[in-house]
C-alpha cells in the first residue's frame, strides 16, 4: 500500500470475505478507521534471525539494560521472535487519536462504537493482507488465538514478514509483540520452577507456638505483625491470589480455613483461567495463600498474616515463570476477573517474567482502573542468566513491587531489586539461605520453608489487608500512605530497596489516627 494512505475497505472486499468465508461474519468496516504511520518502516530483507542470533539480541538488551521491552527492538526482531514456539502475535489496538488508553482500559467497551469498528477492520486487514500472499484461503478460524471480549487485545498465529510489517505500520496498533517468545535454552528453567517444596529440615529457632495451637514464622516479628494483630487481622479485607494452583490436599485452605481464632465466618473461593480448575501439583500457589491469609489454627500448622481475610485464588499459570502465551493471556484474564470482583480489594501475584508485555500490562492497569491494589514479586533468580532487574508485571507503575531481604538488610539471596521496589520484607536468615519464612505445606501440617520475592509479596499482601481492614473505606492512596508513611527508610527512597521493610504495627495504628 502507499505511504500515508488511509485504508479504505472497499464493499466489494467485504463481500468476497462474506462470500468466501461465511464464518469469520465480519460487518463491513467504515472508511478511515485505520491509518498508516507517517513514516512507515519498510518489510524486513533477507531470512529471520536464528533462535541463537535472536536470544542474544533479546538477553543482550535484558542484560545491558536490567529490562526488556518489545517496542526497542526492530521489525526484523520481531519477525523473527514470531517464527519460533506456537507463532502468537498479540495485537493491542485503539481508536486514531485515542492517546494513551492505559488508564481508560476499565471504561471501554470493545463490542461498541469506535473500539468495534478498529476491532473489525483490523480482523478484515489481517485476513486481506494473509489471502494476498497465501495459495490457499485464510479464515479467521485459521488464526485466532483469543478475541479479547474486555480489552482490545487481538491474539492471531502470523510468520509473515509482510503482514506483521503492516500491522507494525498502522497508527492504531498500540503494541504488537511475539506472545509466546522465549529463549531456546531452557534447561536452567525447569517446567517446575518454584513448585517444589523445600527440603530444609525444620528448625526450632524459626518459629513459636502461639494461641489456640499455631506456628508463628520468626518473620513475622521483624514485620511486627504481631503487634498489629492486637488491632486488626484482617476482617472484611479479601486478597485475590494469582498464582500456579492451590493444593486440594490442605484443608487449612478448604474446608478448614475458618479453623482456630480464624473461625469468623469468612470465605475462600477458587476459579481457573488456565487448565481444568485451580487445583495442580504445584506447591507454590498453595505456599503463598497459606502465608498471605492462612487460618490461626489449633493445628500447629502455620498462621497467615490476615487471617481473618477473604481469599480468592485463581490458577493462571503453570509455574511462577510466565514462558508461554498460554499463561500471559491466563493472567491478564485472571486480572480481569478479579478486577471485576467487587469484594476483591487486593491483588497478589508472586509469578512474572524478565519480557515486557503489553499484554499482562493491559491486564494490570485494567484491574487498577477499578481501584485494587496490586503487589507483584519483583523477582527471584533461577540461576538462568546474569540479570537481576525488576521482573514484570512488578515493574508496571501499576503494581506495588516487593522483594525479600536477609536479616542484616542485604538482598536475599535469590532476590532481585532494582529502581521499581516500593517495599521490602525480611524472609530469609542471614547465615543460611535455605531458612526462610513458613507456611502451609501442600498436605499435612507441618511448616514448609518458603523464600525468594514470592514469600515477600504474599506477606506485603497480608499487611495491607490488615491495614485496609482498620478503616475499610480507606482509599488505595491512603493505603498506600499507610505503608509507606511507617516504613523503614521514610521518608528517604532507597535505590533498590525502596522505602524498605514495611512496619504493620506501625502502620495499622497510622490507619487509625489519621484516616
Amino acid at each position: 500500500m502507499k505511504k500515508n494512505l488511509i485504508y479504505v475497505f472497499l464493499v466489494v472486499m467485504a463481500g468476497i470475505f462474506a462470500c468466501n468465508k461465511p464464518e469469520d461474519n465480519l460487518p463491513e468496516p467504515q472508511a478511515g478507521v485505520l491509518k498508516q504511520k507517517a513514516n512507515p518502516v519498510a518489510v524486513p530483507a533477507g531470512d529471520p534471525l536464528s533462535q541463537q542470533d535472536l536470544d542474544k539480541t533479546v538477553i543482550g538488551l535484558l542484560e545491558s539494560r536490567n529490562d526488556f521491552q518489545w517496542e526497542w527492538v526492530d521489525v526484523k526482531t520481531l519477525w523473527s521472535a514470531v517464527q519460533y514456539n506456537d507463532h502468537s502475535v498479540a495485537i493491542g489496538y485503539k481508536p486514531l487519536g485515542a492517546g494513551d488508553i492505559s488508564g481508560k482500559l476499565h471504561e471501554i467497551n470493545v463490542k461498541s462504537g469506535a473500539y468495534k469498528e478498529v476491532h473489525d477492520a483490523m480482523i478484515a486487514f489481517i485476513l486481506k493482507e494473509l489471502n494476498a500472499v497465501s495459495e490457499n484461503p485464510v479464515s479467521l478460524n485459521d488464526i485466532l488465538v483469543e478475541d479479547d471480549q474486555v480489552l482490545p487485545i487481538l491474539t492471531v498465529r502470523l510468520t509473515d514478514k509482510n503482514v506483521l510489517t503492516a500491522l507494525y505500520n498502522l497508527e492504531n496498533v498500540r503494541y504488537i509483540e511475539p506472545l509466546d517468545y522465549w529463549p531456546a535454552d531452557r534447561s536452567r528453567i525447569s517446567s517446575s520452577s518454584g513448585c517444589d517444596a523445600s527440603t530444609q529440615a525444620l528448625t526450632a529457632a524459626d518459629y513459636t507456638t502461639i494461641t489456640p495451637g499455631a506456628i508463628l514464622p520468626w518473620n513475622y516479628n521483624n514485620q511486627n505483625v504481631p503487634a498489629a494483630w492486637n488491632v486488626s487481622q484482617g476482617q472484611g479485607i479479601t486478597i485475590g491470589v494469582i498464582d500456579a494452583g492451590i493444593s486440594s490436599s490442605q484443608p487449612l485452605l478448604g474446608a478448614s480455613f475458618n479453623n482456630g481464632d480464624s473461625n469468623v465466618g469468612r470465605a475462600i473461593s477458587t476459579d481457573y483461567t488456565l487448565g481444568n480448575g485451580p487445583y495442580n501439583s504445584c506447591t507454590h500457589g498453595n505456599s503463598m495463600c497459606g502465608q498471605a491469609a492462612g487460618p490461626r489454627n489449633n493445628q500447629n500448622a502455620t498462621t497467615g498474616v490476615a487471617y481473618k481475610s477473604n481469599l480468592h485464588f485463581i490458577r493462571a499459570c503453570n509455574d511462577v515463570v510466565l514462558d508461554a502465551s498460554s499463561e500471559k493471556t491466563a493472567v491478564k484474564n485472571a486480572l480481569i476477573r478479579m478486577g471485576n470482583r467487587g469484594d476483591v480489594k487486593i491483588i497478589s501475584m508472586s509469578i512474572g517474567t524478565p519480557f515486557s508485555s503489553g499484554v499482562l500490562k493491559d491486564g494490570v492497569d485494567y484491574a487498577y482502573g477499578l481501584g485494587k491494589f496490586i503487589l507483584a514479586a519483583a523477582g527471584t533468580s533461577f540461576s538462568w542468566t546474569s540479570w537481576w532487574g525488576v521482573i514484570y508485571p512488578a515493574a508496571y507503575s501499576s503494581c506495588v513491587a516487593v522483594t525479600g531481604v536477609k536479616e542484616n538488610g542485604s538482598k536475599c539471596s535469590s532476590c532481585h531489586d532494582g529502581g521499581a521496589v516500593l517495599y521490602t520484607i525480611t524472609m530469609e536468615r542471614t547465615a543460611n539461605s535455605n531458612r526462610n519464612s513458613l507456611t502451609l505445606p501442600f498436605s499435612g501440617v507441618t511448616p514448609s520453608y518458603i523464600g525468594g520475592s514470592s514469600s515477600a509479596t504474599a506477606t506485603a499482601a497480608g499487611i495491607a489487608a490488615l491495614v485496609w481492614s482498620t478503616k475499610p473505606n480507606m482509599t488505595r492512596a491512603q493505603l498506600q500512605t499507610c505503608l509507606t508513611n511507617t516504613a523503614q527508610f521514610y521518608p528517604s527512597r532507597n535505590s533498590t530497596k525502596g522505602y524498605g521493610n514495611l512496619n504493620a504495627g506501625s502502620a495499622v495504628n497510622y490507619a487509625i489516627a489519621n484516616y
